[in-house]
């Protein structure tokens, strides 16, 4: 009994000693890079840290810190990263290296239908896919798609008249999020599904337990990796398995009844362009994309277009709520192009001041904090070792706040992306959509989305702080998400209309 005893502690000593080795086994990796660094911690790593400071002034305080450096270490839980803080090495690492940075690095290997996805695929995988996709994002095919955008803002902008009229005040980030479920279910799948009328519809309560996910799975794998494929076997998955698997079903459907319309009808959603490519690569290449890729673009579609719109096209209209002076120039311009027509795709395209303004409110509340890379080869840059498989982030929240670059950073002014003033300052300073061969596929449809919306409520409406407003917003610490919300009044625009 005592020998069995012994050595069942001995057996539970090894294993301690072996988790405490795999979880403290990258702790030198930057000693031997000569990298400078916050000490981690065991199992966390410097995830203390961003809890305490918040992940946006986290990014400040730390490159604020190694301000003299080019770079500095940071772990990831349990691993290693290399923050890149020269713009120049930006330029490197996006563009010039960009075979050395193809990839992007994850902690996260999702399943089946959402492993083939275009932000997670990797090397030759990644490019064949993005090489037969990416015309689905050109600005022909965009421009067809903007029916659908003018469709939804409509009806987005009936609601907040309605509002308007009954004095209501307004939380702008859920109704945004409403209308951009609703055009993307209408230019992603070709479903008019009006979540502004109907917040309970089957795709929009499947697609939002979706997009949240399992938080206590995500946190486990984040900590611990190689657990993923196991919890997945036991039944616990990042993503919900039965609102997956409704989506698939939905996609499928569309994708089979396409296939079988004999009149061929064109909806111009994504769907129907992917489909389209698949056809066009294939005959081209022979190598057509395969269903679970389709599924995989399909449903990154919905995670990519929802929060990061939702975000943009909220924080926008509450910074112009509280700055009248730039809400009246907007105004202005919207009238002076677009008089009383809808705002279309070719309308909006002209309305620089209104992209100045959206830019602003990206700088200062952007929806992504940082753009990441893997190396995928040993490479040295401007005398900095990147080492293969080397996790690599650029911290763009703490570069658009930086006042070397931009002055007064906490101040709405749009008028830092005038032509003239941006003319003055480093290309690589503000990258809202990523930079080089990997930046967001999706950017052209984004910027639509919001031109659209937010010309079309302007033409109309005026945003304005009512009692419920919280200026400057507290933001979540781990989200572009006001703590109090984001809460405005709309007046109605009697002299333009």
């Amino acid at each position: 009994m005592l020998c069995t005893l012994v050595i069942l502690g001995v057996v539970l000593l090894l294993l301690v000693a072996l988790f405490v080795k795999y979880m403290s086994a990258h702790h030198q990796v930057f000693k031997k890079l000569g990298i400078d660094h916050p000490q981690p911690r065991w199992i966390v790593g410097n995830f203390d840290l961003a809890m305490k400071h918040g992940m946006f002034e986290v990014q400040k305080v730390f490159y604020n810190k190694y301000k003299e450096k080019k770079v500095y270490g940071w772990f990831d839980a349990r691993r290693p990263v290399i923050v890149v803080k020269d713009l120049d090495m930006f330029k490197d690492i996006l563009i010039k290296n960009f075979n050395h940075f193809v990839d992007h690095y994850s902690f996260l290997d999702f399943e089946p239908p959402f492993h083939d996805n275009l932000l997670s695929l990797r090397g030759d995988h990644w490019k064949r896919v993005r090489s037969i996709i990416s015309p689905t994002f050109s600005s022909g095919r965009i421009k067809r798609m903007a029916s659908h955008v003018e469709k939804n803002a409509k009806i987005l902008l009936e609601n907040l008249q309605h509002l308007q009229e009954t004095g209501e005040d307004v939380e702008l980030r859920e109704i945004s999020s409403c209308f951009t479920l609703d055009v993307i279910a209408s230019t992603g799948f070709g479903l008019d599904i009006n979540t502004l009328k109907d917040p309970k519809n089957k795709f929009a309560v499947e697609a939002n337990k979706v997009m949240n996910g399992n938080r206590i799975v995500f946190f486990v794998v984040w900590f611990l990796p190689a657990l993923s494929g196991i919890l997945a076997k036991l039944g616990f998955h990042m993503l919900p398995k039965k609102p997956m698997e409704y989506l698939v079903q939905v996609i499928d459907q569309i994708i089979e009844e396409r296939k079988h319309d004999d009149k061929k009808n064109k909806v111009n959603d994504f769907i129907d362009l992917v489909m389209n490519a698949e056809t066009e690569a294939g005959q081209a290449s022979g190598k057509d994309l395969t269903r679970s890729e389709i599924h995989s673009q399909a449903i990154i579609f919905l995670f990519a277009g929802f929060d990061t719109i939702a975000t943009a096209l909220s924080f926008t209209l509450f910074h112009l709520a509280m700055h009248p002076e730039c809400c009246e120039k907007v105004q202005s311009e919207v009238d002076a192009k677009c008089g009383k027509d809808i705002p279309d795709y070719d309308k909006v395209q002209t309305l620089t001041y209104l992209d100045m303004c959206i830019n602003e409110s990206n700088r200062l509340t952007p929806p992504g904090i940082f753009i990441n890379r893997q190396c995928v080869e040993d490479i040295d840059i401007q005398g900095v070792h990147f080492p293969k498989d080397m996790a690599v982030i650029i911290p763009t929240y703490a570069i658009q706040t930086d006042p070397k670059i931009f002055p007064e950073p906490e101040k709405f002014d749009p008028e830092r992306f005038s032509s003239e003033n941006k003319v003055n300052r480093h290309p690589m300073a503000f990258l809202p959509f990523g930079q080089g061969p990997r930046n967001c596929i999706g950017m052209r449809l984004a910027l639509l989305e919001l031109k659209i919306a937010l010309a079309m409520i302007l033409q109309k409406l005026t945003p304005i702080p009512c009692s419920k407003t919280v200026y400057p917003a507290k933001l979540s610490k781990i989200q572009t998400r006001a703590m109090d919300g984001l809460w405005v009044k709309f007046q109605n625009r009697k002299i333009a209309n």
